[in-house]
């Protein structure tokens, strides 16, 4: 027994407490950290603020149905219209900003709604009051990206069919038991209501409801969930021949203005008609185009949403900077990229990976001319090539012909393999490092490192379609900060293992750790490597996977088994790496696991910076030289350099730390003996 015993306690550390668990911990600890820094949602508008301009939206659409010509077209309307303007001012008496300005105005209205005024006199106040409190709030007044057809029916069904029906008529089966009965559910399908009713005015009325009706409030939904109804409802009363001949119209001919978001959110059908109506002329055109924008758009938008998103504020980009307005297109620029293409991101890289980080390069060089000023030619040259790759891509996207078993099997399969390669190459160097040292205990703190990061994506991404409302920005903070730590990591590791490189004083450490053992601070490095290298790759994998399972609903199965075979060829490939790393001497094992660790940090380093100028947590000064290489960190901005010149020095002087003792010595010998 005693042998045993000593056998377990043969390369522990004396003197000191062997970290436990709380090293898992505190790597969640850290991810969390990160995600909460960088990843939490913006704080929403001031509530106040919200529910005035809904209210404010609502009286200025619907006051025409209560008053007209001066006197009560309906009482029951009229009373909702007095019952509103008295809230309105209430609301108006709790704001926090900008108070003065804007309570006299809501006092206005109501005066006015009092006396029956003219419907344009009400609409109009209502219409400055609200943009006020717009621009005064930040209030979003569209969703980050367009919604889809099939996302919305599925909210719809799920939380308004119950009382609109099925087919958005009002006719569901618990109007008979609704209470108040009055007035009756909203018919989607009625022109007329239609036409006086925005995406903005719908999501309003989902999130706060309608005071003194049966209409409740849908706040438990998310944003996106609240938008996607609020734009299916405009889609219910277009069929899809309606819709086809309206995309027909459009190409070429219809203004990109129209299909902005912001246009489409803001306005009602009746002022999409009579724009359209100026377009297109001809008698029942302009009603086959709207319903393009109303229902065409959301069936496409499944793939291209993005995409056309991203060329829309390409195109503004360029025509801002045709104007001289260097800054507002920089500006735009970084939208199109993160509001845009960064949408779709996930669904390109899993079809085609050297594809979309050809177009994620292309996008950073058009940032990078902007800010420098090129000549307006280039910008163009840039821009064309943009939007050449961007009209490939949304074919590649909409292409369902490859969609076969094989295609999903190897797809699933090269998504993890091409991933974890890189996490799987620093892995295998740190526990043949550690299997060369003879601390085998120390190992379950490696994998439980890589496992951790491996929970901390997936929570990341949990919480990201929860209540994260986690943008393309937020996705490139969250990148950008892991890739930084990594590097820092990686760069500590990496010096650790060149000051053992050589024998003597490899031989000297083991001696000194008791063969082998390692400190706490040591394992805790060594586990941070592990946990950053594998996060910065766990939720972009994540994202891959979700991509690649929403074009195989139908037929999951490949994509199961292509991620188990991927996994198990990470593993060998793993076993592979450590079995090599034993047979390599001790001397030129440390020294190259060392220099790829140096490597990946000067990679990592100018990496991080970059996406983080993406999101603005760093300015940009572009340079036009050296050229851009992505794989190696390179690009051509003075932060990113810096970040990397930085890593190079420390690199520089700690190859040259472990000399200093010599270079005292032979400066202080006497010049014979020299």
């Amino acid at each position: 027994m005693s042998g045993s015993v000593r056998s377990r306690d043969r390369g522990r550390p004396r003197g000191r407490r062997r970290p436990r668990a709380g090293l898992l911990v505190s790597c969640l600890a850290a991810a969390l950290a990160v995600l909460c820094l960088v990843a939490s949602a913006p704080a929403r508008a001031d509530d106040v603020a919200n529910r005035l301009v809904a209210l404010l939206d609502y009286v200025g659409g619907d006051y025409k149905n209560a008053v007209q010509n001066g006197r009560v077209a309906n009482e029951s309307e009229y009373r909702e219209m007095k019952e509103f303007a008295a809230r309105i001012v209430e609301l108006g008496a709790q704001l926090n900003t900008d108070k003065p300005a804007i309570e006299p105005e809501l006092k206005r209205i109501a005066a006015a709604i009092e006396r029956k005024a003219d419907a344009d006199e009400v609409g109009r106040l209502a219409q400055g009051v609200k943009q006020n409190l717009i621009a005064q709030y930040g209030i979003a007044t569209s969703p980050r990206r367009m919604p889809t057809l099939a996302a919305g029916k599925k909210v719809f069904a799920e939380n308004c069919a119950e009382c609109h029906g099925q087919a958005g008529r009002g006719d569901g089966p618990a109007r008979a038991t609704m209470n108040p009965k009055e007035p009756p559910p909203a018919n989607f399908t009625d022109a007329e209501l239609m036409e006086g009713l925005s995406p903005f005015k719908a999501f309003n009325v989902a999130s706060f409801g309608i005071e003194g009706t049966a209409m409740p409030n849908f706040s438990a939904l998310t944003d996106e969930e609240r938008w996607q109804a609020a734009f299916y409802v405009f889609a219910l009363r277009f069929g899809d021949p309606a819709s086809a001949e309206g995309a027909a119209l459009a190409r070429g001919k219809l203004p990109s203005q129209l299909t902005e978001l912001a246009t489409l959110s803001t306005s009602t059908d009746g002022e999409l008609l009579d724009r359209l109506k100026s377009i297109y002329p001809q008698e029942g055109d302009s009603p086959k185009v709207l319903a393009y924008l109303r229902r065409g758009l959301l069936e496409e938008s499944r793939t291209a949403g993005p995409l056309i998103a991203a060329q829309t504020l390409l195109k503004e980009s360029l025509a801002l900077y045709e104007n001289g307005d260097k800054e507002k297109a920089y500006q735009k620029a970084a939208e199109a990229y993160l509001d845009g293409f960064e949408q779709a991101e996930a669904q390109l890289f899993a079809k085609d990976l050297s594809f979309g980080r050809g177009i994620e390069d292309q996008f950073t060089q058009f940032r990078n001319s902007i800010r420098r000023g090129d000549d307006v030619r280039e910008i163009r040259r840039q821009y064309s090539e943009i939007t050449a790759g961007l009209d490939r891509a949304g074919k590649l996207l909409a292409r369902q012909d490859s969609l076969n078993p094989t295609y999903l099997f190897i797809n699933a399969l090269l998504i993890i393999v091409r991933e974890g390669l890189e996490v799987a190459l620093i892995l295998a160097a740190i526990l043949a490092l550690l299997k060369v040292m003879g601390a085998t205990r120390a190992m379950r703190y490696i994998h439980l490192g890589w496992i951790a990061a491996v929970f901390a994506g997936l929570a990341t991404w949990l919480a990201a379609q929860t209540f994260l409302n986690l943008t393309g920005s937020h996705r490139e903070a969250i990148e950008g900060f892991t890739t930084l730590f990594a590097a820092l990591v990686l760069f500590y590791v990496g010096y650790w293992l060149h000051t053992k490189s050589e024998a003597k004083k490899w031989q000297a450490f083991i001696r000194g750790k008791v063969q082998g053992a390692l400190s706490g601070e040591r394992l805790l490095a060594l586990a941070g490597v592990s946990f950053f290298a594998a996060y910065r790759e766990a939720f972009e994998v994540v994202l891959f996977y979700q991509a690649l399972w929403l074009q195989s609903e139908s037929n999951p199965k490949p994509v199961v088994t292509g991620f188990i075979t991927g996994v198990a060829l990470l593993c060998v490939i793993v076993v592979v790496l450590f079995k090599l790393g034993l047979k390599i001497p001790i001397k030129y094992f440390f020294a190259t696991t060392g220099l790829l660790l140096y490597l990946l940090a000067l990679v990592f380093a100018g990496q991080g910076v970059r996406e983080l100028q993406a999101t603005g947590w760093f300015s940009v000064t572009p340079l036009r030289f050296p050229p851009q290489v992505s794989a190696l960190g390179i690009y051509p901005t003075v932060e990113t350099l810096l970040a990397q010149a930085v890593v190079l020095i420390a690199l520089i002087a700690t190859m040259l730390w472990p000399y200093r003792a010599r270079f005292g010595e032979a400066k202080g010998k006497p010049r014979e003996a020299l």
